[in-house]
């Protein structure tokens, strides 16, 4: 929980006087701030070719800068952006700045304000941005020390033992910062808050029950400013569906400034009791569902867009396997050795669990029906059958596995003596998918909860199994990751929903120090985040909660 500052703990004393304070907040709204090719001003920088990205030029170049637009935001309500964005360039330093006024005219005598990552500043209707690129850190030398300035490292003579000493800073070249975003914030006015609606929310320690605790805010509507189709609609050009309400409770301080708590966020889900009409109460409802909650509800390890299955998986887990294709038995054309002028034919399916080699050998010379030939599938090692005549396609020689064979005759001498043909047959082939892939790893295959290794190859990369000559009920054990402590994968849940920035980092190190020996792995399929949690948080006696918008976990010992 929030500590409360020592002006905030005088107010608290005060008997009388007190002015407590209400302040609802909308977003977040993707503010354009005009980074694009050929807007803004850009010095010894480039756009870089996607939203957000703004580079250095080539060649070796100690600063750059670019300068937006002046930019509008979509409406004067949005009174605060905060900044993100990710620097690449180690050997610069990288700053954001942020000027902003009522009218455009007035931007321009506004000082530029550092902006620092993902903090909160005010904002006007008009605004411009400036991202700067400054090199204070040099990695090379010159070869004369009289090149030098203030910034050049060069070599001198040393009489200590280490010699020279040399360092290199990390970060591409030429330097970049990418996924540049200012979110916008929509601070709805004191006097249009009529009722802040009762805010409440409960989740038990052991995470087998929450109670989503929903928000009806009331709002004056008499402006219009909540109908759709009005002109000054607040959400105007904007989708609202998903945007979320916070609420902050505060007390005026003596000094006039007010510290504001965060009670309460929401998903904004209707606009509701809108009436219009002839003495009408002219309000809004802003009905909200509390955010970590429905969060909590969406489902993980959901199907892709094209249907495909992908479940959550981490650690080592057992996965069953999905039949998608069956290839038929085959058998290969006769290949012949010898100088008799007959054909070989082959009959039947072949029904072997492993492929076989078959050979055949003509014992004597002679015609067909007179000549004799033997069989054999292990390259005449051994042989299955001897002196057996050879026959027509009237009446075809059966040899093994629903294979059976005849001989056509052709010009000349039928069969010499030592005559072969061989082919090769091959068993059906099952082809089973393991979904979730790719895997570091298939340790163990199970056919009809056997374990065995016979006629069945895995590819961990694609999570095929084939399995040769028969079908089955396969499963089998994956490695899907090293990931496999309990705290690390709720980590993964929560991030899998869009909570991670809800995590109380602190409190899920400490569990997970606490409990080093724990290892786990999951497989969730189409299944809520906060019963994904409840199944590992029950095994593992974990206990989970929520503190004023973070979620923290202990172990229980």
């Amino acid at each position: 929980m929030r500590e409360a500052g020592t002006e905030f703990l005088q107010e608290e004393t005060l008997l009388r006087g007190g002015h407590p304070r209400l302040k609802a907040v909308i977003y977040p709204f993707d503010l354009d701030f005009g980074l694009a090719l050929g807007s803004g001003v850009y010095e010894n920088t480039i756009y870089g070719g996607e939203p957000g990205k703004l580079a250095m030029q080539e060649g070796y170049i100690t600063q750059g800068a670019w300068t937006s637009p002046v930019m509008q935001a979509f409406s004067p309500q949005v009174g605060a952006a905060v900044p993100t964005w990710e620097d690449q360039a180690g050997y610069l330093t990288t700053r954001v700045y942020l000027r902003s006024a009522t009218e455009h005219e007035e931007v321009a005598a506004q000082p530029f304000a550092e902006a620092s990552l993902s903090e909160e500043m005010a904002l006007n209707l008009y605004f411009q941005v400036k991202i700067e690129f400054q090199e204070e850190i040099r990695a090379w030398a010159v070869d004369d020390a009289s090149e030098a300035d203030d910034y050049t490292a060069y070599g001198e003579e040393s009489n200590s033992v280490a010699g020279y000493e040399s360092y290199a800073v990390e970060g591409a070249f030429p330097g970049f910062v990418t996924r540049v975003r200012w979110e916008g914030r929509l601070v709805l006015p004191d006097n249009e808050i009529l009722d802040a609606g009762v805010i409440q929310v409960g989740l038990s320690r052991d995470f087998k029950e929450m109670r989503s605790g929903d928000n009806i805010l009331v709002l004056d509507n008499r402006r219009r400013q909540w109908l759709p189709q009005s002109s000054n609609f607040y959400f105007l050009g904007w989708p609202w569906e998903e945007k979320r309400l916070a609420l902050y409770h505060g007390w005026e301080l003596p000094n006039g400034t007010v510290e504001w708590l965060l009670v309460y966020q929401g998903v904004l889900e209707r606009l509701g009791g809108m009436a219009d009409g002839w003495q009408e109460r002219r309000q809004v409802r802003l009905e909200t569902q509390d955010w970590l909650a429905s969060r909590l509800q969406r489902l993980v390890g959901t199907p892709g867009p094209d249907g495909v299955r992908r479940p959550f998986l981490r650690g080592s887990t057992r996965c069953q396997g999905e039949l998608y294709q069956t290839i038929g038995a085959q058998v290969s054309d006769p290949i012949k050795s010898g100088s008799g002028s007959a054909t070989l034919k082959i009959l039947g399916n072949f029904r072997g669990e492993t492929p076989m080699t078959y050979l055949l050998e003509a014992e004597n010379t002679g015609e067909i029906g007179v000549a004799t030939f033997r069989w054999s599938i292990n390259q005449g090692q051994s042989w299955l059958g001897r002196e057996i005549i050879t026959a027509g396609a009237e009446d075809p020689v059966e040899l093994s596995e629903g294979l059976a064979v005849y001989w056509e005759g052709g010009t000349g001498i039928d069969l010499v003596a030592q005559d072969r043909w061989t082919f090769l047959a091959q068993p059906v082939s099952y082809h089973y998918k393991l979904f979730g892939g790719p895997f570091a790893g298939i340790t163990n295959i199970y056919l009809n909860g056997e374990e065995t290794t016979d006629g069945v190859t895995a590819d961990p990369a694609t999570g095929l199994i084939q399995v040769t000559g028969r079908s089955a009920i396969v499963s089998a054990r994956v490695v899907k990751d090293d990931t496999n402590h309990p705290v690390d994968i709720i980590r993964d849940l929560l991030q899998e929903v869009g909570l991670s920035q809800a995590i109380n980092q602190e409190s899920f190190e400490l569990a997970k120090s606490l409990t080093p020996e724990y290892s786990i792995g999951v497989c969730f399929e189409d299944l809520t985040a906060a019963q994904a949690i409840r199944e590992i948080v029950s095994r593992c006696l974990y206990d989970l909660w929520v503190d004023f918008g973070e979620i923290k976990i202990r172990a229980s010992l």
